[in-house]
């Protein structure tokens, strides 16, 4: 899983005062800044598997907020969602199980292999890593000196 942070503390600053003013106006918006408020108060007594987290990368960042009314939480690596996508070019029999492993959350190659029941060889990472990064189903990120894959949730959709 990622990281969980209080979001209690964030200020949220507006990018665009004019734009927000607009849609306070037509009560399309609700007034300034209660926004995160909101969900801090939402998430404050939750467990472990509805806590709020972020997701990384070099250039963006995702915000995760589970859905409350959903009993199980986010899943474990033990029970990796279900998942549907276009057939890979150059794919591998692997391939699904790889894009449901990374769905919730980016895994480093040595946690793919194990899950897979597979040596951290080079045919893992060009073959079957490598080819679903090339063909935009996997994203790859580099934190130090480890290299962590996920899913891309634009191309693969849960079933």
């Amino acid at each position: 899983m990622g990281k969980t942070y209080d979001l209690s503390g964030i200020i949220s600053k507006r990018r665009n005062e004019l734009i927000a003013g607009v849609l306070v106006a037509c009560n399309v918006m609700e007034a300034a800044g209660t926004g995160f408020d909101k969900i801090a108060e939402e998430y404050a007594s939750v467990d472990k598997k509805h806590q709020p987290y972020i997701y990384s990368s070099s250039d963006h960042f995702t915000l995760v907020l589970p859905d409350l009314t959903y009993e199980d939480g986010i899943n474990d690596n033990d029970s990796a969602p279900a998942v549907t996508f276009m057939p890979v070019k150059n794919g591998t029999e692997y391939d699904e199980k790889i894009l449901s492993f990374c769905y919730f959350k980016a895994h480093r190659v040595s946690e793919i292999a194990e899950y897979l029941g597979v040596s951290d060889s080079s045919y893992l990472r060009k073959k079957m890593l490598g080819n679903l990064e090339k063909n935009g189903y996997l994203i790859k990120d580099k934190v130090s000196r480890a290299i962590y894959y996920k899913t891309n949730q634009e191309k693969v959709i849960l079933k």
